[in-house]
């Protein structure tokens, strides 16, 4: 196998880290990238900025998100890359969608297509993964076949955390909501649609974590609804609330992948998602969960929708959306699954076997 460099970016989350942590060891030149580092998570002011992405000059200029070669990388080996490019010297890219090879400036992919399908197609480039099989179907939406022939999907990484799923809480149903970013993530919509929730199941509880913006903290404030700081480790959010809930519910209209869904499935909890981009392939609609359609979206199937062009405003644009419908579906889907203990745990039992099907496998870096 050949030696890895991995690059080190400022911001790694932890699915990051564990991509580092379980290469090989003999074959990672600088292992010491992850000693005493924790996977980031947006702060607050991030969080409630009302923007989906930063807006600094490399967000507005059409540029390449290309890196240069750090010094101290032996020439035998390859650098490992997020969601950008290496100007020199072989690499290995990790997607989470292509446009974050152009910083997700859409005006920068139009420029740049055909030098960004140069460099993906040359022999420097080492290997091309994807997080999901939606991020390899951009990938050929945009480049063609023979990229797409060059692409992998690698999922996360990441081990069950339950070996059984025997019963659900009993002073539930238990529900749970986490996302920083509460508008982009579907958070109001959630709140509005849980008081239909909770008349039809009175012992109904929900769980948010996020960085709830003021405005909302009056809609947060009902009945069965604990809302949490974004404060806490993978593990804590493992050990303080997953261990204890029975549903996530992840009514987002922006992820690309999703990695709080597959941490609910390495639970056994059941999910209910909106069918945007990768989480498709998390959710088996009717069985471990539901997948329910957004009002809006960054994406129209594998290709970007026009929320997309509107990044530095996405609140705004969300805000204006009328949400009613999506909101009784919600509280449908919650209902449904909640209402009957053996469909409950079906559901959960699903989730956990779909878990090892497609994303449990140990077998590979």
């Amino acid at each position: 196998m050949m030696n890895v460099y991995f690059y080190p970016h400022s911001f790694l989350r932890d699915r990051h880290l564990d991509t580092i942590r379980r290469w090989p060891r003999a074959a990672v030149v600088n292992p010491d990238v992850v000693e005493s580092r924790r996977g980031q998570h947006f702060s607050r002011d991030t969080a409630v900025s009302g923007r989906i992405a930063a807006t600094s000059w490399k967000q507005r200029v059409p540029l390449i998100n290309v890196k240069r070669r750090p010094s101290d990388v032996p020439a035998d080996a390859a650098v490992y890359v997020w969601g950008a490019l290496m100007a020199t010297g072989p690499f290995i890219t990790e997607l989470d969608n292509p446009y974050s090879l152009v910083g997700y400036n859409l005006r920068a992919m139009t420029l740049w297509r055909p030098v960004l399908k140069a460099i993906l197609a040359s022999r420097r480039c080492l290997e091309i993964r994807c997080m999901s099989a939606a991020c390899r179907d951009t990938l050929v939406a945009l480049f063609g076949a023979d990229i797409g022939k060059k692409t992998k999907v690698f999922y996360p990484r990441m081990s069950e955390r339950v070996h059984a799923v025997d019963t659900v809480a009993e002073d539930g149903p238990r529900f749970l909501f986490i996302g920083s970013q509460f508008d982009i993530k579907g958070g109001p919509a959630l709140l509005k649609a849980f008081p239909k929730v909770r008349a039809a199941l009175p012992s109904a509880r929900m769980d948010i974590i996020t960085h709830l913006p003021d405005r909302h903290a009056a809609l947060a404030d009902q009945p069965g609804v604990n809302v949490h700081a974004s404060r806490y480790s993978r593990d804590e959010l493992w050990e303080g609330f997953m261990k204890k809930s029975d549903v996530l519910v992840h009514p987002t209209y922006v992820d690309s992948f999703g990695m709080v869904v597959l941490e609910a499935l390495a639970h056994g909890m059941s999910v209910i998602a909106t069918d945007v981009y990768a989480l498709r392939e998390m959710v088996d609609d009717g069985t471990s969960g539901r997948l329910i359609e957004p009002p809006v979206s960054i994406w129209d199937g594998v290709l970007p929708a026009p929320l997309y062009y509107k990044l530095d405003r996405a609140v705004d644009e969300i805000d204006a959306v009328d949400t009613s419908t999506f909101e009784s579906a919600l509280a449908d889907a919650m209902i449904n699954i909640g209402q009957e203990r053996e469909r409950l745990l079906a559901s959960r039992r699903a989730s956990l076997d779909l878990f090892r099907r497609r994303f449990g496998r140990e077998d590979r870096p």
